[in-house]
């Protein structure tokens, strides 16, 4: 692990140090001023403010700004990072062709450069996985609802495997899917599909089943969140949202939520 940092550099030196950072590899950031243009499938602009800019070598390029944990702009791996002085000024541009889009970086001032030849070779490995959640909740049922009674895990059906039959205190049947990520509107479809397969179907007692034309059949999405959206169309619905934030995480290798699960 090779660092370097250089303090208040000058236009033709944090140019120098760039072009150097992207021939070798390393990973650069730059403590500035600055303002920012996109082009590509929109276009934008980000005026003059105090910013974060990093390029790594994989040609991802990130502008953050004093707050938050998502940057304002990027451009993702794939594409190339390039450094210039154009009328007495940095210029760091990130573009890719596929599809095109550029990010254009303007420094007025630069406050610090850090040069970091990085290696990291690790994994994430990320604990409370949806399978440790179908764990925990079949050892303690009650984290649902007090009383409930789990009477067969992963149970099939012809639309696919119900994570959870249960019967609440009153013998009432209860569906039950759990989603480790923030449960969305496609999980709400489902486990209304769940829950009306089995307000028709007909099956034996001994197999825990209902009987048919049950209209008492209970639906439970559990998720460690939900949005306002999807817990209003549970409810307009009849169904019900556990949620269970000890397995809430902001490791997103968990699917991202869309805007139109909002």
């Amino acid at each position: 692990m090779v660092a370097e940092q250089i303090d208040a550099p000058d236009p033709e030196t944090l140019v120098s140090e760039a072009k150097a950072a992207f021939r070798d590899g390393a990973l650069l950031s730059v403590q500035a001023r600055c303002e920012v243009e996109y082009d590509g499938r929109t276009s934008g602009y980000l005026g003059p403010g105090d910013r974060l800019l990093v390029a790594k070598p994989d040609g991802t390029f990130l502008v953050h700004q004093p707050t938050g944990h998502k940057p304002v702009n990027w451009m993702p791996g794939g594409g190339t990072v390039s450094a210039r002085v154009s009328d007495g000024e940095a210029v760091l541009l990130a573009r890719r062709t596929n599809p095109t889009e550029r990010v254009e970086a303007r420094i007025l001032d630069a406050h610090g450069l850090t040069r970091f030849d990085a290696t990291d070779g690790a994994t994430y490995e990320e604990s409370g996985t949806e399978a440790e959640m179908h764990e925990y909740i079949e050892s303690n049922p009650d984290v649902l609802e007090e009383g409930l009674r789990i009477v067969e895990h992963e149970r099939e059906s012809k639309y696919g495997f119900i994570d959870f039959f249960a019967r609440d205190e009153s013998g009432t049947p209860v569906v039950v899917e759990v989603k480790r990520i923030q449960a969305t509107l496609n999980h709400f479809d489902q486990l209304q599909r769940y829950v009306s397969l089995y307000e028709e179907r007909e099956s034996s007692p001994q197999e825990g089943g209902v009987a048919a034309g049950n209209d008492e059949v209970r639906g439970m999405l559990v998720a460690p969140s939900a949005s306002e959206r999807v817990k209003r169309a549970l409810r307009d619905n009849g169904l019900e949202f556990v949620g269970l934030s000890e397995f809430e995480t902001d490791a997103k290798g968990a699917t991202e939520a869309k805007l139109t699960d909002f």
